[in-house]
C-alpha cells in the first residue's frame, strides 16, 4: 500500500491552522485579562498578561507563512492584525 503524502500534508495543514486559531484565541484572552487587570490597578498582572499576548501573536506570526490556503491565510492575517492592535492600544 503506497504512503499517502498528500493526505499527511493536508492533515498537517489542518493541525497547523487549528494551532494558530487556538494561539489567536489565547492571545485575545490574555489581552482581555490584561485590560481588566489594568482597570483594577493590578499592574504586575497586566504586564504578565500582555507579555503572554505578545508571545501568542509572535508565535502565530512565526508559523503563518507555512499555511498554504489563501482564504485561511487572509483570515489569520486579519485576526493577527487585530491582536497586535489590541496589544498596542491596551
Amino acid at each position: 500500500m503506497p504512503f499517502e503524502y498528500e493526505t499527511l500534508r493536508e492533515q498537517g495543514q489542518i493541525t497547523l491552522v487549528d494551532f494558530l486559531i487556538a494561539e489567536l484565541a489565547l492571545g485575545s484572552s490574555f489581552m482581555h485579562s490584561a485590560s481588566l487587570a489594568y482597570d483594577a490597578g493590578h499592574i504586575p498582572h497586566y504586564e504578565l498578561a500582555k507579555k503572554g499576548a505578545i508571545k501568542a501573536a509572535d508565535t502565530v506570526r512565526r508559523f503563518w507563512p507555512t499555511v498554504t490556503g489563501g482564504k485561511i491565510r487572509t483570515d489569520l492575517d486579519l485576526q493577527l492584525a487585530e491582536l497586535y492592535r489590541l496589544i498596542e492600544t491596551t
